[in-house]
């Protein structure tokens, strides 16, 4: 027989595991249905309790916490309502942002955390970081200019086809329909010929994509001013860095394989010791807001 907490078993749970608060995160190799998640189910291991985790010692966050990752968006959403109507205490939920701006607004609560980008990887896997993570592989003093220019060619490719991408995602989702998000963003990448993202392969994608929707497709919200980098498809922006990397350091190294996993355990790392040099003042307030709740 399962064994079901009540709200106050939830509340209570961080002193059975000698913390303060429990942090939920989305993550992990399984996804957990709320029933499950209350009845003490969760991943140990995640990607998301990696990034989160240095954030909160980043910010020197005061309490002890444990984490959970629940793969689940819909559990982790449960929990926020909870949070919102104070049904639960010592409980924190941090999730991607996605381009969900209607539930960023509606969860407004120290407790619940966004990601500045659409998810961690818009955060990680920035210019700055492609650029010094490949510094760091390449057996050269400094990258040459060459090098460098290509890399900015690259980001910018991105932000020029990553607009109308944008746009697409936001018509897409109001006709509930998924877009760039229903594929492998590797698959717009070939690191063995360019360092850029195939322009022809997401045309293509466009097109066949396109009879998914009914005419004319009308895009109703205004996202002129939301970057293509920061609110595009997390791995999307993630294959475009793992795919410079790889092409640059095959081409001016002999680097046979390069494991992606490797790498980008790496590039949060990066991260987060970036945080030590240079703040990032939007996660600075997320940590400032939940210490002074």
């Amino acid at each position: 027989m399962s064994f079901t907490r009540t709200n106050a078993g939830i509340s209570n749970l961080p002193l059975f595991y000698g913390a303060e608060v429990i942090v939920y995160t989305e993550g992990g190799d399984k996804s957990f249905s709320i029933q499950e998640v209350e009845e003490g189910k969760f991943n140990t291991k995640s990607v998301d309790i990696k990034f989160w985790n240095g954030v909160f010692k980043s910010y020197e966050y005061g309490k002890k916490v444990e984490f959970r990752a629940l793969g689940s968006k819909t559990a982790s959403k449960v929990i926020c309502e909870k949070i919102l109507a104070g049904e639960i205490a010592n409980t924190i939920v941090a999730k991607d942002r996605d381009l969900d701006f209607d539930e960023v607004s509606h969860f407004d609560s120290p407790n619940i955390l966004f990601t500045k980008g659409y998810s961690w990887e818009n955060d990680v896997f920035s210019k700055l970081s492609t650029i010094e993570q490949i510094e760091s592989m390449l057996l050269e003093q400094s990258i040459p200019d060459k090098l460098l220019q290509e890399i900015e060619f690259s980001y910018e490719k991105f932000k020029n086809i990553g607009t109308r991408l944008l746009r697409l995602e936001m018509i897409f989702r109001e006709s509930n329909k998924k877009f760039i998000t229903d594929v492998n963003g590797e698959r717009f990448f070939n690191h063995k010929k360019s360092s850029t993202i195939n322009r022809e392969s997401i045309i293509s994608f466009i097109k066949q994509k396109k009879q998914e929707i009914p005419r004319p497709a009308l895009l109703t919200q205004d996202v002129s001013s939301l970057c293509p980098i920061l609110n595009n498809y997390g791995k999307l922006l993630a294959s475009l860095s793992l795919n410079i990397i790889n092409y640059i350091c095959k081409q001016h190294s002999d680097y046979k394989s390069i494991p992606k996993q490797l790498i980008e355990m790496n590039m949060i790392d990066r991260f987060i010791n970036q945080q030590s040099i240079n703040p990032d003042e939007y996660y600075s307030n997320l940590i400032s807001k939940l210490e002074a709740a």
